[in-house]
C-alpha cells in the first residue's frame, strides 16, 4: 500500500493527499452499498483503493480489514460512510495512523441539534490536534475529475475533466454544476467540493488551496455563510493575483431561505447586502443561481488566458435582423459594450441593405455572395477597437448552412491568438458539432444572455486583477480604545454622549461642526451664530421636536429652556448642545459598523431628499484605499448629484474619499466596541464635508 508521509503542516496546504490522493481508504462501502458506484469509478483511474468494513475480509475484489488501524501505515484520504458516532471513531483512528484527511458524508452533527453539535466538536478536537482536514460532515464529498477519485454519495453523473473547481454548501449544487456544465460547450470541471458543515476544514481552507492549484483555472463558489472573513478574502487575494476568477452564488438572500439555511447546515446567514457588497470589492463576480454561475464562467474555462480581454469592444455578426437588435438590448442590460463601430461601415456597406455595422445583421447574402463572409470577419478581426467577436446564429444539428459559416469564423480564429472568438445558438441547445471549436480555442456560449453574461464576467474580471480589488484587513489597524463619555440607555442600546461621539469623529479625522454643550446655563460658545441648539443626548430627536435652528446668541437661553422642558417631560436627557450653522450644497450620510457578519463596514449614500428618492446606498468592507474610496463614490456618478445638481456646485470629491478613508478606518480601528455609528448629515461645504451629527451604539459584549 501506498507509504505517504502525514502531513508537516496543518490548514489548506495540507489539502494535497485529501483532494488529490494516491490512495484511499473506503470505510463502510460495501458491494451492495448505494455508493458502491463511486468506489467502482474510482478504480477506473490509478488512486490506490483500500477496504475498511466489520463485515467483510473481501471487497470489489480486494482485501478488506475491520478498522483503519489494521491497514498497516497511513493513507491519503479515508471516506467514511458510517453514522455520526461511528464518524467520530473512523476521525480518531484516521488521525492515529497518519492519514491525510477524511471525507465524511455524515449528518447527525451539529445541523440536528444538542447532541450533533457535541459530536461535531469531538471529531473536530480529534483532526485539529492531529493538523488533518475534514471535509464535512453533512455533504455529499468531493469528486476529483481529472483522476476519477470519486468520494461522493452523489448518483454517477456524466462530466468532462478541465479547469473550473467548484466549492459548495449545498451538495446538490455539485450536481447541478455537473449538469449545467454539460451540455455543448459547457465547462469542464477539476475538484467538486461539498464543504457540508464545515466542523474543521472551511470555505477559506478549500479557496487557499485553489488559488495555488495548478489545474484550477477558475472557481465557482455557491455559499451560505462565510465562517472566517478574513482568511477567506485574504485566499480570494492570492486567486486574483494567480489570474484565477471567482464566480459565487450567495443562498439565503431571503427571510425564508435563511431559515432553510440554519436547518440545513446548522448555521445563520448574514445580510445579503453586506455578502454582496464585500464579494464584489474583493474582485468575486456574483451570479444569482447555478445556469447563470456556468454561463459566467464558460469561457474563462474554455479559452486559455490570452484571450482573455476587458471585453470594451464586442463586435456582434449575426444573419438575423431582430437578433441583432436583441442582442443590443440584452448588452445594455448586461452592461457590455458594443460600441458603433463606424469605421467599419466600408465592411457593412457590402451586405446588401447596408446594415449597421455593428451589432450587424450579415442577412442571407452573407453565405450566398461568394467571399463575403470572409470579408466580415476578417475586417472585423482586425480592427483594434474590437476586443471580442460573436458569432451568433441557429447553430443546431440541423443548421448546415450556417455550420459552414461557422467554420470561417473558427478559422479566422487562429490566426488571432488574442482575442476571444465565440460562436452560440441563438436560443435553446447547441449543436453538438459545436464542440469541436473547443479543440480551436474558439468558445462556445448558451445562448445570447448566456454569452454575454459570460463575456461581462470575462472583462469583469480582467479590470479586477488589473486593478488589484482586495478586502483590507481589519485586524491590520490599530485598535481604539473605548471612548470615555457619558453612556446612555436608549431604544437601540447603549448611546455614546453626543460629545463623546463628535470627539471620536475629530479624533479620526472626520471634519465636524464647531460644538459645545451644557448640562447648567447656556451661553454664547466661542464660534459666531447663528445657532443649532438641540437636545445633546437623544437618538431621535424629530420626534421629540428637540431642535431649534438658527437661533441668535441672545435667544440661547430661551431655546434652551424649551427644549430641557420637552427633555422633562419625555423623560431624555437635560444636556444641551449648540452647533454652528452650517451651510452647503448638498447632504450625505456615513453609516459605520465594526462588526457585521464579515467585518468592519462602512455604508455611504446621498442625504435630504435623495434617501428616499433614490434608496441607493454604496458600501465597502474597512479599512479600504484611496482608490476603493473614489470606486464608492463613483457609483452614485449616474444620479448627477456629485457633479452639481440644479446648478449648484460640484462636490470635492477628493476631500468626500479622505472622509471616506477616515470613517473606514474608525469602523477597522473601532471594531471591539462600535456597533454602529451614523454620521448624519454629512453636509457637503465650500470646503468640503462637515458632520453636523453623528449617533454612535456601542456593542454590549
Amino acid at each position: 500500500m501506498s507509504q505517504t508521509a502525514p502531513p508537516a503542516a496543518t490548514g489548506s496546504t495540507s489539502l494535497h493527499r485529501t483532494l488529490k490522493p494516491r490512495s484511499v481508504a473506503f470505510v463502510g462501502v460495501s458491494e451492495a452499498s448505494p455508493f458502491a458506484h463511486s468506489v467502482r469509478r474510482t478504480m477506473t483511474g490509478s488512486t490506490e483503493t483500500l477496504f475498511v468494513h466489520p463485515r467483510f475480509d473481501k471487497l470489489f475484489g480486494r482485501p478488506s480489514v475491520p478498522d483503519l488501524t489494521e491497514l498497516g501505515g497511513p493513507v491519503d484520504v479515508v471516506f467514511s460512510a458510517v453514522s455520526a458516532a461511528r464518524t467520530v471513531t473512523v476521525v480518531e483512528q484516521a488521525a492515529a495512523i497518519g492519514a491525510g484527511g477524511v471525507v465524511t458524508i455524515a449528518g447527525g452533527f451539529a445541523e440536528s441539534g444538542a447532541e450533533g453539535a457535541v459530536l461535531q466538536r469531538r471529531m473536530a478536537d480529534i483532526a485539529r490536534a492531529a493538523g488533518m482536514p475534514v471535509v464535512g460532515p453533512n455533504g455529499v464529498g468531493v469528486i476529483n475529475v481529472p483522476d476519477e477519485v470519486n468520494l461522493t454519495m452523489l448518483a454517477p453523473f456524466d462530466r468532462r475533466p478541465g479547469g473550473l473547481s467548484a466549492v459548495t454548501h449545498s451538495g446538490a449544487m455539485i450536481e447541478a454544476i455537473g449538469a449545467a456544465g454539460r451540455r455543448p460547450g459547457g465547462v469542464g470541471l477539476n475538484l467538486l467540493i461539498s464543504a457540508g458543515n464545515e466542523a474543521v476544514t472551511d470555505l477559506a481552507d478549500y479557496l487557499d488551496f485553489l488559488a495555488a492549484d495548478d489545474r484550477t483555472t477558475v472557481i465557482a463558489l455557491a455559499l451560505e455563510k462565510i465562517r472566517r472573513p478574513e482568511p477567506f478574502f485574504a485566499a480570494a487575494a492570492r486567486a486574483l493575483e494567480a489570474g484565477k476568477p471567482i464566480v459565487a452564488v450567495k443562498m439565503g438572500r431571503s427571510a425564508r431561505a435563511r431559515r432553510m439555511a440554519a436547518s440545513h447546515t446548522g448555521s445563520l446567514v448574514g445580510d445579503a447586502w453586506v455578502y454582496e457588497t464585500a464579494l464584489r470589492q474583493a474582485g468575486i463576480q456574483l451570479a444569482y443561481d447555478i445556469d447563470e454561475l456556468v454561463d459566467r464562467v464558460q469561457f474563462l474555462e474554455q479559452l486559455p488566458r490570452q484571450r482573455w480581454t476587458e471585453v470594451r469592444g464586442l463586435a456582434v455578426l449575426t444573419a438575423t435582423g431582430g437578433f441583432a437588435q436583441l442582442a443590443s438590448d440584452l448588452a445594455e442590460d448586461t452592461g457590455v459594450d458594443i460600441p458603433a463601430l463606424e469605421q467599419l461601415r466600408p465592411v457593412a456597406d457590402a451586405v446588401p441593405g447596408k446594415p449597421l455595422p455593428n451589432p450587424l445583421d450579415a442577412t442571407g447574402f452573407a453565405d450566398s455572395i461568394d467571399g463575403l463572409w470572409e470579408f466580415i470577419v476578417d475586417g472585423y478581426a482586425a480592427e483594434p477597437q474590437v476586443d471580442a467577436l460573436l458569432f451568433t446564429s441557429q447553430h443546431a444539428d440541423w443548421d448546415i448552412m450556417n455550420r459552414r459559416m461557422a467554420d470561417v469564423f473558427a478559422e479566422r480564429c487562429s490566426r488571432l491568438p488574442s482575442k476571444p472568438f465565440v460562436v452560440a445558438p441563438l436560443a435553446g441547445t447547441a449543436g453538438t458539432w459545436l464542440e469541436d471549436y473547443r479543440e480551436n480555442d474558439v468558445a462556445v456560449g448558451n445562448g445570447l444572455a448566456g454569452c454575454l453574461r459570460g463575456l461581462h464576467t470575462m472583462g469583469s474580471f480582467v479590470r479586477a486583477q488589473r486593478r488589484g480589488h482586495r478586502v483590507g484587513s481589519a485586524e491590520g489597524v490599530p485598535a481604539l480604545p473605548v471612548p470615555e463619555g457619558t453612556v446612555h440607555e436608549v431604544a437601540g442600546g447603549r448611546m455614546l454622549s453626543f460629545a463623546a461621539t463628535m470627539k471620536v469623529l475629530s479624533d479620526a479625522g472626520v471634519p465636524v461642526a464647531r460644538w459645545a454643550v451644557f448640562d447648567g446655563a447656556v451661553s454664547a460658545p466661542g464660534f459666531a451664530g447663528p445657532y443649532v441648539v438641540k437636545l445633546a443626548d437623544v437618538a431621535h430627536r424629530t420626534e421629540h421636536n428637540a431642535v431649534r435652528l438658527k437661533v441668535p446668541a441672545d435667544e440661547l437661553a430661551h431655546a434652551a429652556a424649551e427644549l430641557r422642558e420637552i427633555a422633562l417631560r419625555d423623560g431624555l436627557s437635560g444636556t444641551v448642545a449648540v452647533q454652528e450653522m452650517v451651510a452647503g450644497h448638498g447632504e450625505a450620510f456615513i453609516g459605520l459598523q465594526g462588526a457585521s457578519e464579515l467585518g468592519p463596514l462602512t455604508v455611504f449614500g446621498l442625504g435630504g431628499v435623495f434617501v428616499e428618492l433614490l434608496k441607493q446606498v454604496g458600501g465597502r468592507l474597512a479599512p479600504f484605499d484611496e482608490v476603493t474610496a473614489w470606486e464608492l463614490i463613483a457609483e452614485f456618478d449616474t444620479t448627477g448629484v456629485l457633479d452639481g445638481f440644479r446648478g449648484a456646485p460640484a462636490w470635492d470629491r477628493a476631500r468626500l474619499a479622505d472622509v471616506l478613508r477616515a470613517a473606514g478606518n474608525l469602523a477597522a480601528g473601532g471594531r471591539d466596541w462600535i456597533d454602529s455609528l451614523d454620521i448624519n448629515p454629512l453636509v457637503i461645504t465650500a470646503d468640503g464635508p462637515v458632520a453636523v451629527d453623528g449617533l454612535c451604539l456601542l456593542r454590549t459584549t
